[in-house]
């Protein structure tokens, strides 16, 4: 039923790991309109087992806010719409509840093969356990490779190496050493094999299976040494998450006989979205979405209307902490507290976050500690998702960000933050914008939501954006270049819409929170110094550009790229309260 429904009422539903929401949408005076939202936890662990009874909840308080029925006294959705109070014409349901799968990847060379198939895994709800390396320099025996696979005991290992028709006898070892590895697994525990390799061996590689597990064969991720195809591979992890992890959660066959779309991973849905602004006005610069939720990190970048999604399935604001802890230790992320807080202390909050998912901040510094996450988990998605991109005419300069316009912010951890220049700050300091972009900020939820409405109703998604769904955060300029601190590097005039300029002169170095309040319109006048670059032309070229204000207002990143933190522990807290205090935070 993916055809465009009639004008009518909608209902949305996205299940996530911790929390489930339900938004109603309706024509208000002929257009569409986010009406109502409510949200309980998820209910599909202990000791409910039925993802349904959090999906009744959420849509329980959205008919005590509106006075409308949408459940009948047996807790069933009525549909199609009765009156105007009562039912809904439309449902659709978009989840992320399902764990992500556990993968264990094989592969010749870590700087070819292997980095083919991180980055098409990268593209789904998987989590990357472990690596296995067939490649004599690195000194990997069989007896580790088998050992990863028994320590993990993943759900799939997939197996890459060898461009097609290229090296036979490594590839098969490494085939040999996963086929070793399952015999010693119990039947029921044994992994799924993906055969993502040279094609030529596909009929070797399934002998010496030999039947004791499922072996899959798809595109080999590097069928050349100078190409790389993740799209098979990508699209096998993706059928086995809806049928065997999101088409399995307890309860979900019900949503699914309500909804007039199959149940839609809520990482695909949100991509939609992403490349549907970018269709909206077509720009030469990118367009990227982040979607942050309590244990997967959706990333996705647009260039030229091509799409680019990374999942980390093992990052997020709950989870991504102690992950990020283990593998990089406190200092990554207590260098973005303006406060001293000692490894242990980082731990225990940690914890404490995991084991009350729904809490909020008790203290300014588990709030601080909870930002402080959300830049590494952003950081590090970016650094998963950079080497697969193509920006082509959006990159202003090699090693820096793509120039992207907009930039939309979704997930509770960046919606809910108290202020919203803290917002605007994490995202600056986690994705460094270059050049002039808009940050959009989610404060609803609905970002998913809409990319499945837009399969339905493309007119809904459209007008629920324009009506206000997705706020204007701020407007940003961040010249690219390299001065002395404080020397001047970029003159700023506003002429506001409703009269009066404003001219401020920018010193390197600097964070700059200029008025620009949130429906409010302006033209600025941007004149960079001769070495620096905001994205117009080049290096001193200057020119105008007509901006919106947002609800952290126009913020001038005066901080260079790549930004520099200060080594010493307490200048550096200094720095970054400083930049707390500049945007307001």
């Amino acid at each position: 039923m993916a055809q465009e429904q009639g004008a009518g009422s909608i209902l949305a539903v996205d299940c996530g790991t911790v929390t489930t929401q339900a938004v109603l949408l309706d024509r208000v005076n002929g257009s569409y309109r986010f009406i109502a939202q409510g949200s309980g936890l998820t209910t599909v662990n202990p000791p409910w087992r039925d993802i349904v009874i959090g999906v009744q909840h959420a849509i329980e308080q959205i008919e005590d806010v509106t006075g409308r029925t949408l459940l009948d006294p047996g807790k069933d959705l009525i549909t199609p719409q009765q009156d105007t109070s009562t039912g809904v014409d439309t449902f659709v349901v978009t989840s992320s509840a399902a764990r992500p799968i556990r993968v264990v990847l094989g592969g010749l060379v870590p700087e070819l093969s292997l980095a083919s198939a991180i980055r098409a895994v990268a593209g789904t709800y998987s989590s990357v356990e472990g690596l296995i390396v067939q490649d004599p320099r690195r000194g990997m025996t069989i007896e580790e490779q088998v050992q990863v696979i028994l320590d993990h005991q993943p759900d799939v290992v997939c197996i890459a190496g060898g461009t097609d028709g290229g090296a036979a006898v490594p590839t098969l070892e490494l085939v040999e050493a996963v086929a070793l590895a399952c015999s010693m697994l119990e039947e029921e525990r044994r992994p799924r094999i993906l055969f993502a390799g040279n094609k030529s061996l596909r009929k070797h590689a399934v002998d010496i299976i030999g039947g004791q597990t499922e072996i899959r064969s798809v595109d080999n991720v590097r069928p050349t040494l100078d190409s790389e195809y993740t799209h098979a591979v990508r699209a096998e992890l993706d059928t086995l998450y809806r049928e065997q992890y999101l088409g399995k959660l307890p309860g979900i066959e019900l949503l699914a006989r309500w909804s007039n779309l199959p149940v839609l991973p809520a990482a695909e849905t949100f991509a939609h979205l992403i490349q549907y602004l970018w269709y909206l006005d077509e720009p030469p610069k990118g367009t990227l979405g982040i979607d942050l939720g309590a244990v997967n990190t959706t990333l996705v970048a647009v260039f030229d209307g091509q799409l680019f999604v990374t999942v980390r399935g093992d990052l997020g604001s709950l989870e991504g902490g102690r992950r990020i802890l283990e593998r990089k230790g406190a200092e990554a992320i207590t260098r973005w507290i303006p406060a001293p807080l000692a490894p242990q202390q980082v731990m225990g909050m940690l914890a404490h976050q995991e084991i009350n998912p729904g809490s909020i901040p008790e203290t300014t510094e588990e709030l601080w500690l909870g930002q402080a996450v959300v830049r590494e988990v952003i950081r590090e998605t970016l650094e998963t998702a950079r080497p697969g991109w193509h920006p082509g005419r959006a990159q202003m300069r090699a090693g820096l960000t793509p120039q992207f316009d907009p930039i939309l912010l979704s997930g509770r951890s960046l919606a809910n933050a108290p202020y919203p220049g803290q917002v605007a700050l994490m995202v600056l300091d986690a994705v460094e914008p270059v050049g002039v972009s808009t940050l959009l900020v989610d404060v609803y939820g609905l970002a998913p939501i809409l990319g499945a409405v837009a399969r339905l109703n493309p007119l809904a998604t459209v007008e629920t954006i324009d009506n206000g769904g997705i706020l204007n955060l701020a407007t940003i300029i961040a010249p690219v270049g390299v001065a002395r601190k404080g020397e001047t590097v970029l003159s700023v005039r506003i002429h506001y819409e409703e009269g009066g300029t404003l001219d401020v002169e920018v010193p390197y170095g600097s964070l700059e929170v200029l008025p620009l309040p949130a429906g409010q319109e302006a033209v600025l006048e941007l004149k960079p110094r001769r070495r620096f670059d905001v994205g117009l032309g080049g290096p001193g070229k200057g020119g105008k550009r007509r901006v919106r204000g947002g609800l952290a207002g126009l913020i001038v990143d005066a901080r260079g790229r790549p930004l520099q933190l200060v080594s010493d522990p307490e200048e550096r807290q200094t720095q970054v309260q400083q930049w707390l205090w500049d945007v307001g935070g």
